[in-house]
């Protein structure tokens, strides 16, 4: 099952890490770019089946420590 996610930040350094980082992480079919603007991260990736998968947890906690929420 895909999944994918909008991320807010309020500046574009903020989105620019938060996007630098995320494509280093370990998930399967992982997709990242800017959204709708520079303040904007897409994520998609394929949900990990069998096991929880704690990708999402993960991106809500680093947005959150970058001034980011979900949207």
């Amino acid at each position: 099952m895909d999944n994918q996610v909008e991320f807010s930040f309020d500046s574009e350094m903020h989105a620019y890490k938060f996007l630098n980082t995320v494509k280093h992480f370990d998930a399967d079919g992982l997709k990242v770019k800017f959204g709708r603007s520079d303040h904007h991260v897409n994520v998609s990736y394929r949900v990990a089946m069998g096991a929880f998968d704690t990708t999402l947890s993960q991106l809500d906690d680093l947005a959150r420590d970058l001034g980011g929420e979900e949207v």
